[in-house]
């Protein structure tokens, strides 16, 4: 259980910081003030500028994953559909995290993947979509509206680059930490 120490508080300390953040932000910005309406189209947004030329608060609700994928699958497929994948990712990164022990920025990168993940999934079982409410633009042009959540997942993902290329070698030479040296037959020598 001490393994999975890391996992468990940073994921929760994830999650709860991205469902404040949304408490937060529909207290602030839902228009009129209330529960958030049952449809993501229904809801009606006051924008808070946070930086006149390129950011605000605005809150959307997103049916589908990033940048609004599978938001058109049919009513009552759409949360199952996500609360499986949501399953299967938490399977998966809870197996990478066990196997990846001594990898601390990986285990970091998977704890925040995970804790973003359950973050967006606790919206679609409350609401049937997840809620964003940061609003990037230029000019005219604006970038997806996102959340805390998905903050978690983008840095998260980021940081498991950066571990593939620092430890290149680890992730080759199936966790060694080291390539092995071969002759020219392709036979390694023992350790004898």
């Amino acid at each position: 259980m001490r393994s999975y120490f890391l996992l468990i508080i940073g994921s929760t300390v994830t999650i709860v910081l991205d469902q404040l953040s949304k408490v937060w932000a529909v207290e602030k910005l839902l228009v009129p003030t209330g529960p958030l309406p049952a449809e993501a189209h229904m809801i009606r947004t006051r924008v808070d500028v946070v930086f006149e030329s390129w950011f605000n608060y605005r809150l959307a609700g997103n049916k589908g994953a990033a940048f609004g994928l599978f938001r058109d699958l049919p009513e009552g497929m759409r949360v199952p559909f996500f609360l499986v994948i949501c399953l299967i990712a938490i399977v998966a990164i809870t197996v990478m995290y066990r196997k990846s022990e001594g990898q601390r920025l990986f285990r970091v990168a998977l704890t925040l993947i995970l804790g973003g993940a359950i973050g967006n999934l606790i919206d679609r079982i409350r609401f049937g979509y997840v809620v964003d409410f940061i609003d990037w633009f230029y000019k005219t042009s604006h970038w997806p509206t996102f959340n805390v959540a998905d903050i978690a997942i983008s840095v998260g993902v980021g940081l498991m680059v950066i571990d593939m290329i620092i430890n290149k070698e680890h992730h080759t030479s199936g966790g060694s930490g080291a390539a092995s040296v071969a002759d020219q037959d392709g036979n390694t020598p023992s350790a004898n």
